[in-house]
């Protein structure tokens, strides 16, 4: 047999043997995953186009449209973002939801990164039966009367920390950073530094954290997503506040265009004559979606090297 039936075969076998993921896609499969990823896109981004052209519609154009979503720009106008901006209930209610955001994911942010620390440190007092204790809440949650309770008897109730010192602390979290804490880390370079006189603070602050920035900035955004989309919790515990957090503010909006009992005295203090009804309300949801809208891409890089590389060596 010459040299090039001997290549041959052996370019034969190696086809043959490749994996089928490996394989070069026919011409109808591009085609078909080329239309999937159009449609799937067109999907999430012609209602974001369509909430932004509206919230930025005139009362002409909206009266044009008969009320209804638009999709093509016209009659542009920035009067619903002045009303949310002009210092009034809108403006209050975003301002407290900002303070909560970043007052809560601060907080929460301190007493994660203390407790992972102290849980992958070996040694540490009382480590394995905090670390069930973690454990326990994270597999079994307590129920929404029982938070109640604890809420109330705590005398939270219809106070603001009532929306922060609840979810704290959260068990995921706590999990996927002490994990990060005692892979990542190298134990190596922990050592050196104790043995050149670090202390623990010093250790966290030096070397730990310099090195764990990915997993920090996942963690934070996760925090800040859940006090910023925080609706039913404000409900529950803050009923008598006449400052309520954005999201609570935008469902009593959509929800007065259904005719529901109360709805229209509840939202009666949003709405103002200046702008559309369907602008100012559309104007509201791109406020609760832009600021993590912005923040997603800056920290998106980070969500393989950080979640999975803890959660998986954990």
């Amino acid at each position: 047999m010459s040299t090039v039936d001997l290549q041959a075969l052996n370019r034969k076998r190696k086809k043959n043997t490749r994996p089928v993921w490996d394989d070069e896609p026919s011409r109808l499969g591009k085609l078909s995953k080329a239309a999937f990823l159009i449609c799937y896109a067109a999907a999430i981004v012609v209602p974001i186009w369509a909430i932004v052209v509206t919230s930025l519609a005139s009362e002409e154009a909206m009266n044009r449209a008969g009320g209804n979503l638009l999709l093509v720009p016209t009659d542009l106008s920035l009067q619903a973002y002045r009303e949310i901006f002009s210092g009034g209930a809108l403006t209050e209610s975003l301002v407290l939801t900002i303070i909560l955001t970043a007052g809560g994911t601060a907080l929460s942010m301190v007493l994660t990164i203390g407790a992972a620390y102290g849980l992958s440190r070996p040694g540490t007092l009382m480590h394995r039966p905090l670390l069930m204790l973690v454990l326990f809440t994270f597999l079994f949650a307590p129920g929404m009367y029982p938070q109640f309770l604890v809420v109330q008897k705590l005398g939270l109730f219809n106070s603001y920390l009532s929306l922060v010192l609840p979810m704290a602390l959260n068990a995921f979290n706590l999990i996927v950073l002490r994990a990060f804490f005692m892979n990542s880390v190298p134990g190596e370079l922990i050592d050196a530094a104790k043995m050149d006189g670090a202390g623990e603070f010093r250790l966290l602050f030096k070397i730990v954290l310099p090195m764990s920035k990915a997993i920090l900035a996942v963690i934070a955004l996760f925090y800040a997503v859940g006090y910023w989309n925080i609706y039913f919790s404000a409900v529950l515990y803050v009923p008598a506040q006449d400052v309520q957090p954005i999201q609570v503010v935008l469902q009593r909006m959509l929800m007065s265009t259904q005719g529901l009992p109360g709805a229209a005295g509840q939202a009666s203090q949003y709405q103002t004559a200046a702008a559309p009804d369907s602008a100012l309300k559309m104007a509201v949801v791109v406020c609760t979606i832009i600021p993590i809208v912005i923040m997603y891409p800056f920290i998106q890089k980070h969500f393989t090297k950080a979640v999975i590389t803890g959660a998986i060596k954990g």
